[in-house]
């Protein structure tokens, strides 16, 4: 019996002879449906069609495979039914050649049968990423060092703008993202030629015609309208029952204001009406006791929410008048033409050396093949014989994602279409509902121009819509439209989620027999970081650890209790681990906490992590072996391979062979050693011998590398020195072995190269590092296995699992790509600062201020759409989950939106979202289900709003940290208890005399006891808390002391639980230490000065956005004011101010004993006393904030941003004393001068505090 299609699913099969254009919605089966669209033109009785007739065009090679597979099994079958058809049997052999590919893999299909006509060697290949890189880096140095050498006035200029650092990296960064985002167009000098016309304004006429100027008025115009409602939101409370009508005449007067400015029709009449606001108009402060105070107070929220709207807009947009907009964009013209000019050389000069080395990119790919079908006449795309011929060829061009296309792509696959002889045969098939691939320069507006314009009824461009999803549950679908329909719109998303864009179920799941009722709904997991008892010292890694914690909990209550259809047998059966994925916007620094705290929950979990293999201690070893094969010179790489297992040097041993020679470099510091014949002690002979071997080693090593090819090399360095074995048997040394053998495997990679050479494959791998090109580590676990997923979003698309955990919801969206100093943009341009040199004053001009609103705006889009793919990869169950602070914050925030009468959020509510949870949260606030949550919190829902009673299945719930962590100490105390009963059933298994041996075997005296908790290295803070916890202890009675010493359980408590002494804050306190370091403090005296100093930082990725938002720049401007921050600005005009200087410092253990406080008498155990020659030495570790000298004496400084509680600065001095005497101690032994005083500056307090 065949396929059930439904009648939207048949018209994709059956209609012919046109353009179509299927959006095709989540789990709606595009891909069956276009598998028997082919299969069916194939097998037409009238009008058969050759399967190698058709192009078919998928996204990746993957999808590629895929879809050829199940065509040819698709044929297999119908010839399997006639088998006597002779055309069947031709297409089962023409499958295996037919153009089923990626749009890569047909470029280079046209350009290997087609090379003559553009002139390329046919023996080209497709090089390595790593190699383009390095080629790229090689032609932009000699470019910019031509330059140089021309010393051309505007050049100069251009660098004095733009270079920053010692060196040109961020000049070639600019060609490079110039040049990446051109090769996205068909002809990118053109592109590039008409960006420059941007800044050619000869006249205010001319600027206001602008077309990006459009773009501007657009979204002000948006953003007006949003206000306006705002306004008329106020309205309607002021004219309520019990609303304060006293503020009706003021409103009145702010809407009559905002529709004025409405009025404005271009950029000049916008600033002029902003220009005239005029004041506000005072609310009246009339009293009546019938008024609501409450609606009193939300109308005066709303009021302030417009104000400041309109302040950042005319801020934003209005910033000068129109002369100074035009000039500052005049005065860029020059740099931006330098460095047009610069893009367009690199461009040449590349593909010129590409030539040379006959290699290709996929760039080039793309262009080749345009190259060869599509001649540029006069401005106008014109096929050329060659694309005629082809498209003579194709009975049809089907194309599968075709909402991440580009242009590209687009004029190529249009060139070899029958359009050229007035047919139409072009089949395209997407959603663009999930176009996730803007950071490729996807175009998705290719696909929504046909969809706006292509009828659904019959014409010869027609859009089909398959609404149906076959894929989830109801209960599923209702969720995701109910939130979707509020936050998905045209202005933000590409696509207005209405009727035509929702999801309708149409998969068929058995009921369940005793089926619990809420399984099914979708659930919210909030977890509140509030009830932290303090700020831990890193809280985005330990909010990623209870957001794990949670879903793990959510997890166990899951699996083996809940049941789930499974795919095969078509019966409910218990949930396994492997029915589970946990989605992550982003898997670095994510996955591997999610894992970590998962497996410690008993839960398997497979991360599949695609970054992380540059980091490895076994990469990492053998790469520094390798630098040092190359130039022994280079001391942090020796030292770290001398410190490995190749070496088997110690701490210790490094810093005797230094201190032997301390004025030498290294590396003659270990020859000299080596060579010594002096009279030797057993310790310092042993060391000579550990050293003459090695260097054996590398002289060996370093004879091979000129004519030993580098996989050999690599294999020889694992063998001869047996760190292959070593890696093998260290802990998860399967994992390690795989890891260099992909190590070795790049190396072969990079032979095939046009580079050789030891040199230059480290310089490959640097760039690979560099420019992030991680291969993630070797994967040695199955994704079949009975594991818990955990997967970035984009690698899901086009999965579906039957439990999907959408994590991360709380984590801040990335806009990085909206800071950067040059900004791209594909239809606005490119937008700068203006520079003044001489001045050093910059500003960004208003072009790159309307890039910058576009791109944070287009970047949402995508995150919605992302969010969306999220969503619709779950069949069965869908938890949503994200870690928030200030909740009661957040849930007012979000429960504003229960005001609003119109469905979709505004276009501001959208564009003002800073993580997902903005916009899912406020979207749920308006369900029935949301009521208990927030009278929890003191705030209510409208019950009148449709929304409030909609059909849609929510579960929200708060997940206090506490509660986590006592489910975590039950779980630990239970594997505690457990591994007890274990050892008594032991016990009893044994005498007493056994026992008694083997304890006295398993636990003999040790005679460093006392020191055992001491570490060979500490750093100053453990120090200090290490003193702390000693008080703490002494401040005990002698009972109560040792039930701390032996308690009988101890219930696990995560590390960012456990008791700390030390203030909260440390995230806010490293912001401050970054920007201290940087900081000018003679140029720190003002609020503009300083804000000078912090746009520098952020321009040089010195700092972040977020970094700069928790620093209070009026208490930095005083500490540069203050009398300690003017004494360091005289030092630093002198050259005597010194910042975060690190030591390490050798101190007796006795010494550590004294310094933190060490038990006394009544807890000292005499046996554990050794002779003072033997004691044992600890390097204390730390970094020095800042000193400077006064007077040939040296003054310390220390800064904190603790709270202290009524200006009570003992607080400090107790806390800090230890710390700063290390310092101090530190400095005198490394300077052989005096600290005369030791100073803690506390922010808090806005003053310094001397310590004696």
């Amino acid at each position: 019996m065949g396929v059930a299609w439904t009648e939207d699913q048949q018209k994709v099969i059956d209609l012919r002879n046109r353009n179509i254009l299927v959006s095709a919605a989540a789990g709606s089966g595009k891909t069956a449906v276009l598998v028997e669209r082919i299969v069916t033109m194939v097998t037409d009785k009238k009008h058969p069609v050759d399967i190698d007739e058709l192009l078919i065009v998928t996204f990746t090679k993957a999808a590629a495979g895929e879809m050829r597979e199940r065509i040819a099994k698709a044929l297999d079958n119908k010839a399997a039914e006639n088998p006597l058809d002779v055309h069947l049997e031709r297409q089962l052999t023409l499958v295996h050649n037919a153009q089923i590919t990626t749009i890569d893999s047909f470029c280079q299909y046209v350009i290997r049968n087609h090379f003559h006509a553009i002139g390329l060697d046919p023996g080209f290949r497709v090089a390595d990423e790593g190699e383009l890189k390095l080629l790229k880096r090689d032609v932009a140095e000699q470019l910019i060092e031509d330059c140089y050498e021309k010393k051309e006035e505007a050049f100069l200029k251009f660098i004095e703008c733009y270079a920053s650092g010692k060196n040109d990296q961020g000049i070639e960064d600019l060609i490079f993202g110039l040049y990446n985002f051109s090769m996205s167009y068909p002809w990118p000098e053109k592109w590039l030629q008409q960006c420059k016309k941007a800044y050619e304004i000869e006249s205010a006429e001319e600027f206001l015609q602008s077309d990006w100027l459009k773009k501007l008025t657009d979204n002000l115009k948006r953003q007006l309208k949003d206000i306006e409602e705002k306004t008329e939101e106020a309205l309607r409370i002021v004219r309520a029952e019990d609303g304060p009508y006293m503020y009706e005449d003021a409103l009145c007067q702010d809407q009559a204001m905002i529709r004025k400015i409405r009025q404005a029709d271009n950029y000049r009449d916008y600033a002029q009406a902003f220009a005239a606001m005029g004041k506000y108009a005072r609310l009246s402060t009339k009293k009546d006791e019938a008024v609501s105070e409450n609606k009193k107070e939300q109308v005066k929220a709303i009021r302030e929410q417009v104000k400041k709207s309109l302040k950042g807009l005319q801020e934003q947009y209005f910033f000068g008048d129109l002369e100074s907009v035009i000039s500052d964009m005049q005065e860029s013209r020059e740099v931006m033409g330098v460095l047009i000019d610069l893009a367009c050389e690199f461009t040449e000069r590349y593909a010129q050396k590409k030539r040379e080395k006959n290699v290709v990119d996929f760039s080039d790919l793309e262009h080749f093949a345009l190259d060869i079908l599509v001649e540029d006449k006069e401005g106008e795309a014109v096929p050329t014989q060659t694309a005629k011929d082809l498209a003579e060829h194709y009975e049809e061009i089907l194309i599968d994602e075709y909402q991440d296309s580009n242009l590209v792509q687009e004029l190529i696959l249009t060139s070899i279409s029958k359009k050229c002889l007035g047919k139409y045969n072009i089949f395209m098939v997407g959603d663009v509902k999930q176009s996730i691939y803007r950071f490729r320069l996807a175009r998705p507006e290719l696909f929504m121009e046909k969809y706006d314009t292509y009828p659904v009824t019959d014409n010869i461009c027609q859009r089909i819509d398959l609404h149906k999803n076959f894929r989830s549950r109801s209960q599923v679908l209702v969720s995701v439209n109910y939130i979707f329909e509020q936050i998905m719109a045209r202005y933000l998303g590409n696509i207005q989620y209405d009727a035509d864009a929702a999801l309708y179920p149409g998969a068929d799941f058995p009921e369940k027999q005793n089926e619990v009722d809420d399984f099914t709904n979708t659930e919210m997991l909030l977890v509140d970081l509030d009830t932290l008892d303090e700020v831990v010292e890193d809280v985005e890694e330990n909010a990623r650890e209870l957001e794990a914690r949670a879903i793990g909990n959510r997890i166990l209550e899951i699996v083996g209790k809940e049941e789930v259809l499974d795919k095969s047998t078509g019966i409910y059966r218990k949930a396994r681990y492997g029915d589970i994925v946990i989605l992550l916007r982003t898997i670095s620094g994510w996955a591997d906490s999610f894992a970590r705290v998962l497996e410690s929950q008993g839960i398997p979990a497979y991360t599949g992590s695609q970054t992380g293999y540059f980091s490895t201690v076994e990469i990492q070893t053998i790469l520094a072996f390798l630098k040092i094969a190359d130039n022994p010179r280079q001391e942090i790489p020796m030292a770290a391979v001398l410190k490995s297992p190749i070496g088997g040097l110690d701490a210790r041993e490094l810093a005797a062979i230094k201190s032997a020679n301390p004025d030498m470099p290294f590396y003659e510091c270990c020859r000299l050693y080596a060579a010594e014949t002096a009279e030797e002690d057993n310790d310092h002979s042993f060391l000579k011998e550990k050293l003459k071997k090695f260097f054996e080693i590398l002289d060996h090593f370093r004879m091979l590398v000129p004519y030993t090819p580098m996989h050999e090399l690599l294999w020889q360095v694992l063998e001869i020195t047996g760190y292959g074995d070593y890696a093998a048997a260290m802990p998860g040394g399967e994992q390690r072995t795989a890891n260099l053998k992909m190590l070795v495997e790049k190396a072969m990679t990079y032979e095939t190269t046009s580079y050789r050479g030891l040199f230059n494959f480290i310089r490959y791998i640097e760039n690979l590092q560099k420019y992030n090109v991680d291969y993630g580590e070797a994967s040695t676990v199955g994704e079949q296995e009975d594991t818990v997923r955990i997967m970035s979003i984009h690698k899901s698309k086009g999965l579906e699992f039957p439990i999907v955990f959408a994590g991360g919801m709380g984590k801040t969206f990335n806009q990085q790509d909206s800071r950067s100093r040059v900004l791209l943009h594909p239809e606005l341009g490119i937008g700068c600062d203006y520079i003044d040199p001489v001045l050093r004053v910059k500003s960004p001009t208003l072009l790159k201020k309307t890039i910058q609103r576009e791109t944070i705006n287009e970047n949402l889009g995508e995150e919605l759409r992302v969010l969306y793919v999220a969503f619709t990869r779950a069949k069965e169950k869908l938890i949503m989950t994200g870690a928030v602070t200030r909740i009661v914050d957040k849930i007012k925030k979000w429960s504003q939106i229960c005001r609003r009468e119109e469905e979709k959020l505004s276009f501001t509510e959208l564009s003002g979202a800073s993580a997902y949870l903005d916009w899912v949260m406020p979207a749920l606030m308006r369900h029935k289900s949301a009521r208990e949550l927030l009278e929890a919190y003191g705030f209510t829902n409208n019950p009148a709003h449709e929304l409030y009673q909609k059909e849609a299945y929510f579960s929200i719930r708060v997940c206090p940290v506490k509660e986590l962590v006592t489910r975590e100490a039950a779980h630990q105390m239970a594997i505690k208890v457990s591994k007890e009963e274990l050892l008594e059933r032991g016990h009893r298994m044994l005498s007493e005399e056994q026992l008694e041996a083997l304890n006295m075997r398993m636990d003999p005296l040790y005679p460093y006891e006392q020191d055992a908790d001491i570490h060979g290295k500490i750093t100053v803070s453990e120090l200090k808390k290490y003193s702390q916890s000693m008080d703490n202890l002494l401040s005990m009675g002698e009972e109560e002391f040792s039930i701390y010493e032996e308690p009988d359980i101890v219930p696990f408590i995560p590390r960012f639980m456990q008791q700390k002494t030390e203030v909260p804050g440390a995230v806010r306190g490293t912001a401050y230490h970054k920007l201290l370091e940087e900081l000018d403090f003679a140029a720190a005296s003002s609020g503009k000065k300083l804000d000078e100093q912090i746009e520098r930082l952020l321009e040089e990725g010195k700092m972040t956005g977020e970094e700069i938002d928790l620093i209070d720049k009026r208490k930095m401007v005083r500490f540069a004011n203050s009398v300690l921050g003017k004494r360091m600005a005289k030092a630093e005009q002198k050259g005597n101010l010194y910042r975060e200087q690190q030591f390490v410092l050798g101190v007796p253990a006795s010494e550590i004993r004294a310094l933190s406080g060490r038990l006394p008498g009544q807890y000292h155990n005499p046996a554990c006393d050794m002779p003072g020659d033997n004691e044992e030495i600890v390097l204390i570790q730390g970094i020095i904030d800042a000193f400077f000298y006064e007077d040939e004496a040296i003054i310390l400084v220390d800064y904190k941003t603790d709270y202290v509680p009524d200006d009570h600065a003992e607080i400090l001095v107790d806390k800090y004393k230890i710390q700063l005497d290390c310092y101090a101690r530190a400095l005198e032994r490394m300077t052989r001068k005096k600290v005369k005083e030791k100073i803690l500056y506390s922010f808090w307090m806005q003053k310094g505090i001397r310590i004696k």
